[in-house]
């Protein structure tokens, strides 16, 4: 995004945003038809802390429950685009696209933005972002469509519905839309039997493979962590796979045990550890 962009950008509290800030979770914000489907939001926020799956929880019912009025307007610092403008701009790829809501990223400086949405009747997700987004995004589109075609065992992922690239006020915006996952009841995997997930995730991405790798890698999530791994009324869903690509046997379980035990409930860090 150039500079002139930049200043022209309203600030993140504009009311032109056309949102509303869920009470206690100030990285979800809500269209103000969403109503009882403002529930569901919180799901793309991939809380790992129980605490804070709570709070966003309650915060959401709220919001459901007494509707948005209650609420201070919000927004997010990037796009500088109103909710009504960024439909419009993705109604293009996606006729009839509905925005219930909306969470921003962790870091203040991502340019990126994470969209809960109806399309042809059905829940997706819409990940937008001009930060490099065009390698990522297509990196976890070629990964799902693989996936999807051949899944993991006992593992789900969302399944690509649409990736293009959009014009937000002069500003080229990548995004990718894939089914919404595990809407239902969800929280963070810990210990996760994962005792095949390598081999079996090196066989269905080998297409993608390097013409260079070394003869040991392996394929990666990247980012395998309970909070992008998680438990869903159907098992296990993995999610966010921008990261994927190829490294080290052994990195991704390694990376996994070690946030399992940073984010472990204190009642349960005696307990039993990932499955080696």
């Amino acid at each position: 995004m150039n500079t002139d962009a930049r200043a022209e950008a309203p600030s993140p509290t504009a009311p032109s945003r056309g949102m509303v800030h869920v009470p206690g979770s100030p990285r979800v914000l809500l269209h103000p038809a969403a109503g009882r489907r403002a529930r569901r939001v919180h799901t793309l926020t991939g809380a790992s802390d129980w605490r804070r799956d709570v709070v966003d929880r309650v915060g959401g019912l709220l919001v459901a429950t007494l509707g948005t009025r209650p609420w201070a307007a919000g927004g997010w610092r990037w796009p500088a685009a109103s909710v009504d403008q960024l439909a419009e701009a993705l109604r293009d790829a996606m006729p009839g696209l509905r925005i219930i809501g909306a969470v921003v990223p962790r870091q203040a400086n991502r340019e990126r933005l994470s969209l809960l949405g109806r399309y042809a009747g059905n829940p997706v997700v819409v990940k937008l972002g001009s930060d490099g987004a065009a390698t990522s995004l297509a990196t976890e589109g070629r990964v799902l469509s693989l996936l999807t075609d051949r899944p993991l065992p006992g593992i789900e992922t969302p399944a690509v519905v649409a990736h293009d690239t959009i014009d937000l006020g002069g500003v080229p915006c990548e995004f990718l839309a894939t089914s919404a996952v595990g809407l239902g009841a969800q929280r963070a995997a810990l210990d996760a039997p994962l005792r095949t997930f390598e081999r079996d995730l090196t066989e269905r991405l080998a297409p993608l493979a390097p013409p260079g790798r070394a003869p040991d890698d392996v394929a990666v999530h990247g980012d395998l962590t309970p909070w992008n791994l998680r438990r869903t009324r159907r098992g296990l869903a993995l999610f966010d796979w921008e990261s994927a690509g190829w490294g080290h046997a052994g990195s991704d379980l390694t990376h996994y045990r070690a946030a399992c035990d940073a984010v472990r409930p204190w009642w349960s860090r005696d307990g039993g550890r990932t499955s080696r």
